[in-house]
């Protein structure tokens, strides 16, 4: 008998082992104390997020109660009819993104780097010199919101006002039913969104995600409501999974020497590191999907309306796909990883990701040398995992080698 257990004790810090057991012995299970099915293999794990015409995002696809609850909330709270780009597929998917995508492409990306670099020194110098520095709080978590609202165009006087009124109007969009002001208060942060949306387009910004979302709606691409949604969804969705992400390479770092000398004498570059940081131990670590009509996955039948947890860390650590996938090797060649998913849902902000990421590592080379973790406190949930406290001490190449 085959069990799935990631609520007890101990998966939160390594779950690898548990993902490794469950993958050899049934790369597509179901679990009844989840309700859902558990893929792990990476196959099925792709095919599942490639497939989006059988396996969809939405989670108002959930058979039952779930689903019902799901639809309910969307029926009665502010801009609740609005798609979220997270959880829709096909056209409606592609012409939300289009809306935006070219604020993620090479040119507006290359724009913003110099930008971020400065973020960087500003946030890391505030640490004194040889003291102790805590990565999360001290940079990673405020380099990644910083990023993203100036990447949006937002005057830094709205930023603190921005990122509550997107947590009022997802949060009354998630848990809204429960809480009788959700309703009016998600309504007030809707106008707030739009009124910085339109001051920061009338800054005329080139390339920021204001500036293509103002020409949508001008155009009528896309609605008021819709435009609300994507800056709720693209502010909040991606902030936790690149912070954690820069926790992880950095612990990784830490925690493998000859990985740290490589990277310090230039044998692997910033990027090498951050990929392999993503695939050893994703920030993404499951990613739902719900079936659209009966269907096989790995020679499992799916029932329309079930969920299934598309294991991302599993498949990335899959020994048919990756040589020694336990090892921490920057610079492996090898299949792509699926930290940034795969088809139609690959993340959108994958590029300014990898650019503030790699920047980042960069960086604390650069300010803490051969730097070791000496407290780490992970975190997170089933979805998104990573450190919410990390401690790093600066260091040399003398005691790295010693």
């Amino acid at each position: 008998m085959v069990f799935f257990r990631p609520e007890r004790p101990g998966y939160g810090d390594d779950p690898y082992p548990e993902l490794e057991r469950l993958r050899a012995a049934e790369p597509v299970h179901w679990s009844a104390n989840l309700g859902a099915w558990v893929v792990t293999g990476y196959d099925a794990c792709e095919q599942a997020l490639l497939d989006a015409e059988r396996f969809g995002a939405d989670p108002a696809l959930e058979a039952g109660a779930a689903g019902e609850r799901v639809a309910a909330h969307r029926r009665q709270m502010p801009f609740g009819e609005a798609p979220v780009l997270g959880h829709i597929d096909g056209a409606e998917h592609a012409r939300l993104r289009g809306a935006v995508a070219r604020a993620f492409g090479a040119r507006a990306i290359a724009g913003r780097e110099a930008d971020i670099r400065g973020l960087i020194g500003e946030l890391t110098g505030r640490a004194g010199p040889g003291a102790p520095f805590e990565l999360m709080g001290g940079l990673a978590r405020p380099l990644a919101a910083m990023t993203a609202l100036r990447h949006f165009g937002i005057d830094p006087a709205h930023w603190e006002g921005f990122h509550g009124a997107a947590l009022a109007v997802m949060r009354a969009r998630v848990d809204g039913l429960g809480d009788p002001a959700a309703g009016p208060a998600a309504a007030a942060a809707g106008g707030f969104i739009l009124e910085a949306l339109a001051a920061a387009a009338e800054d005329g910004a080139e390339g920021t995600v204001a500036a293509e979302l103002a020409g949508a709606i001008d155009r009528g691409e896309v609605s008021a409501a819709e435009a609300i949604m994507l800056l709720v969804h693209i502010g909040l969705a991606g902030n936790g999974p690149t912070a954690m992400a820069l926790g992880t390479a950095a612990w990784a770092l830490a925690r493998h020497p000859e990985a740290m000398a490589r990277f310090l004498d230039g044998e692997v570059t910033a990027a090498d590191v951050l990929e392999e940081a993503l695939r050893w131990d994703s920030p993404a670590h499951s990613v739902p999907r719900f079936a659209r009509e009966d269907a096989e996955l790995g020679g499992r039948r799916i029932r329309r309306g079930q969920r299934l947890l598309v294991m991302v860390a599993a498949a990335n650590r899959d020994p048919s796909r990756f040589e020694e996938p336990d090892r921490f090797i920057p610079g492996r060649v090898g299949p792509r990883h699926l930290s940034f998913g795969v088809g139609p849902h690959y993340c959108l902000g994958a590029p300014l990701a990898r650019a503030e990421l790699a920047i980042a590592l960069e960086e604390l080379a650069r300010r803490f040398g051969a730097f070791r973790a000496a407290e780490g406190q992970r975190g997170g949930t089933l979805q998104v995992r990573g450190f919410e406290r990390l401690v790093i001490v600066p260091g040399s190449r003398e005691e790295l080698e010693g």
